[in-house]
Parts: C-alpha cells; sequence; structure tokens
C-alpha cells in the first residue's frame, strides 16, 4: 500500500474516531443537564410538601437549607462538566476540519462537492454548524442557562438562610439573594470563558481566508 493510501486510511479512521468522541460529549451533556433538571424538579417538589405538612415551621427551613445547597453544588459540577464538554467538542471540531481539508486536497478540482468547510480554525468550525462567528453568542448555550437556574437557586439558599438563621428582613434577605445569584452567575460565565479560551489554543494549519474589503457591507 502506497503511503499515501495509508495516511487516507488513517485519518478516515481517525475522522471516524472523533466523529464518535463529539457524539459522546452531546450523549453526556444531555444526560447531566437532565439529572440536574429533573433533581431541581423533585427538589421544589418536595419543598412544596414540606412546607404543606409543617406550616413553614422549622422543618421545611431545615430541609430546605440542606437540600438547596446540595442542589446548587450539583449544579456547579454540572455547568462546569458541560463547559469541558463543549470545549472538548470544538477542539474535536478542529481535528475533523484538518482532517476534511486533507480530503479536499486529494479530491482535487471536485472538492467543490464537499460542503462543509476544511479550515481548523474557529471560524471554520462554526461555519460548519451554520454559526457566524462574530455573531455567535455563549449567552445562548445551555450551559448558560444551567449556569443562571443554578444561580437562582444559590441564591434562594442564601436569602433563606439570611432570613431563618441571622432574622434579616424579608426585602433585606431578597437583596442578599439576589447579589448572591447575580454573583454566581457572573463568575461562573468568566470561568467558562477562560476555559473555552483555553480549549480552543491550536494553531491552525488551514486558517479561514480573510473575507475581501467591503463584503458583508
Amino acid at each position: 500500500m502506497a503511503e499515501s493510501e495509508q495516511l487516507l486510511t488513517a485519518l478516515t479512521t481517525e475522522h471516524f474516531t472523533l466523529q464518535g468522541a463529539r457524539q459522546q460529549t452531546m450523549s453526556e451533556s444531555s444526560a447531566r443537564a437532565s439529572v440536574f433538571v429533573f433533581s431541581i424538579s423533585s427538589a421544589l417538589v418536595a419543598l412544596g410538601f414540606i412546607g404543606q405538612v409543617s406550616e413553614l415551621g422549622d422543618a421545611f427551613y431545615v430541609f430546605a437549607l440542606t437540600v438547596l445547597p446540595t442542589i446548587y453544588v450539583l449544579g456547579c459540577t454540572t455547568f462546569v462538566r458541560l463547559v469541558e464538554c463543549g470545549a472538548e467538542d470544538f477542539r474535536y471540531g478542529l481535528a475533523i476540519n484538518r482532517i476534511r481539508h486533507y480530503y479536499k486536497e486529494v479530491a482535487g478540482e471536485r472538492a467543490d462537492l464537499f460542503l462543509l468547510s476544511g479550515h481548523d480554525d474557529g471560524v471554520g468550525v462554526f461555519e460548519n454548524m451554520g454559526l457566524s462567528a462574530e455573531s455567535r453568542s455563549p449567552l445562548f448555550a445551555f450551559s448558560t442557562a444551567v449556569a443562571v437556574i443554578d444561580g437562582v437557586v444559590g441564591g434562594a439558599a442564601a436569602a433563606l438562610a439570611a432570613g431563618y438563621l441571622l432574622d434579616f428582613p424579608l426585602a433585606l434577605a431578597t437583596a442578599l439573594g439576589a447579589v448572591t445569584a447575580l454573583a454566581s452567575v457572573t463568575a461562573w460565565l468568566r470561568y467558562a470563558a477562560g476555559l473555552l479560551e483555553r480549549g480552543a489554543e491550536v494553531e491552525p494549519l488551514f486558517p479561514t481566508p480573510a473575507a475581501p474589503p467591503g463584503r458583508g457591507d
């Protein structure tokens, strides 16, 4: 077998492996997010029952201040893993695009039959998703939704703790909860941005060509 044929076989195998890895990251992300949302739903139902039985007495607050921080920690670990899966998926996309570029070189004049990009940079990966790298915002990622929900859980736990343990008035406890939720979301989003930036640190061999002057105006 010629060297070029051996390389093509190796790259085809690698391409298949990378596609499987991308599918696995998506499956793991969906499973973890589902567990988190289901846990919140179950906790809210349980809180409702405890609240009715105890008439918002000590039993309710003890239960809430036990369950809500636990759910918050679960949300933190879920968010971190979702971001890690996103970084892994992005890196796999870069690797697949690099292999696809070789396929296009082999195809020669018939490279136009390949619809997806063969550029191994962020623009090329987003282009294959039908997204614009300039207009794409991480705020619409599902991991961000998890961070927001988790922040609300953490804020609620802080407000309950301030009202029950420290005897804060309702307005002050609510304000403390809102600040806690906002701080939690902001901190996790900053963490996610840093993690994704580090995950994208791959020197492209086939970067997307710069748009000609005047294009897109």
